[in-house]
């Protein structure tokens, strides 16, 4: 079986952290939760009425995400296809839900099922930090749910034109399948609000959610210093830097939801080629034109690692920061220039 990964749910990430230059002037920042995260808009520039208005409108772009694309929220649009699944019955949707399942799927072509937006069937089987104590599911359990991964047979149809905001209908061919958008709705989201802070104006800017970042134009004249985190230190201590103008950066890592049995960690970030948590890496950070492009790559990248991770995303335009299973630190050659390291990664 090809690998392919999911991203089980998430409330907060390996986060990216900004960081102003020397003398880098006025910062308006604005720190709000959303999405089972939290989302951080800062403008360089003071706080006018203008500006204000300008971030809270790009703050409404993620509840609106959160309305449509929740599949916890009852009544959500994606709530309602899960909900449907295996019936046979196609399901109408929002052109925003659209949108962003016809991305997963694409993303998911494009990796060979490493990103793969189907994965919610085995949210189930692998729990991490839902309270209960830690517990390895069975192999019969997921030999169950594995073949329910399988975004081949998640079927999006127009409604009417082929625009990408037109409604759609899809539905899910097998019944026990389920969409889960954690690994790309929080990426969508940063790209809406960023479009929405550049109709208003704005050019220099960074939006935040959880681990996806995306830093436009510059602080006082430089680009935007963005900290890698340490996947085994605290939130707070990146052990390298980069500089980051007009791109995301996103990171996917072992180090939030996981838990530890008889000295093994085992981690949300799961490789359906096995069904079980991907083994490649600790840490995958990607480099890429969009916040939604940089969440699937950087989900691939993670179940790759080293080398092969790399080859990805060079074929697709972007640059990652990886760190090994082995706590070795490897980077698209684009970035080797660019990146400080600081500190090796804590062992």
């Amino acid at each position: 079986m090809a690998r392919r990964l999911l991203l089980l749910p998430l409330l907060s990430a390996c986060a990216a952290l900004p960081t102003p230059p020397a003398g880098a002037g006025a910062l308006y920042a604005e720190t709000r939760p959303a999405m089972s995260t939290v989302v951080t808009i800062a403008v360089a520039a003071p706080p006018t009425p203008e500006i204000v208005a300008a971030v809270d409108a790009a703050f409404a772009v993620f509840a609106r995400v959160d309305e449509a694309m929740n599949e916890w929220r009852p009544g959500s649009p994606l709530a309602a296809l899960n909900g449907a699944a295996g019936s046979g019955r196609p399901v109408p949707l929002p052109g925003d839900l659209c949108q962003v399942l016809r991305a997963g799927r694409d993303g998911a072509e494009r990796t060979g099922g490493l990103f793969d937006p189907t994965w919610a069937a085995l949210r189930s089987v692998w729990r991490f930090g839902d309270g209960e104590p830690p517990r390895l599911p069975s192999d019969a359990e997921v030999a169950k749910a594995c073949p329910l991964v399988s975004w081949r047979e998640l079927e999006i149809v127009p409604l009417a034109t082929p625009a990408s905001d037109a409604p759609c209908t899809a539905l899910l061919r097998r019944a026990g399948m389920q969409v889960g958008l954690g690994g790309i709705a929080k990426g969508w989201g940063v790209d809406r609000a960023v479009a929405s802070l550049r109709r208003a104006g704005l050019r220099d800017f960074t939006v935040q959610a959880g681990g996806d970042l995306y830093a436009a134009g510059t602080r006082g004249g430089r680009p935007w210093r963005v900290g890698v985190r340490d996947p085994r230190g605290a939130p707070d201590e990146p052990f390298a830097w980069l500089t980051v103008s007009d791109a995301a950066f996103s990171t996917s890592g072992d180090s939030e939801r996981f838990f530890v049995l008889e000295g093994r960690r085992y981690h949300h970030l799961i490789d359906t080629g096995t069904c079980r948590p991907a083994t490649a890496s600790r840490q995958a950070s990607v480099l890429a034109p969009t916040a939604l492009e940089a969440e699937i790559l950087g989900k691939a990248v993670f179940v790759l690692g080293g080398q092969e991770g790399l080859a990805l995303v060079a074929r697709s335009g972007a640059a990652a920061v990886i760190v090994t299973a082995a706590n070795e630190v490897v980077a698209s050659p684009g970035l080797s220039v660019r990146l400080e390291v600081a500190r090796p990664p804590s062992p």
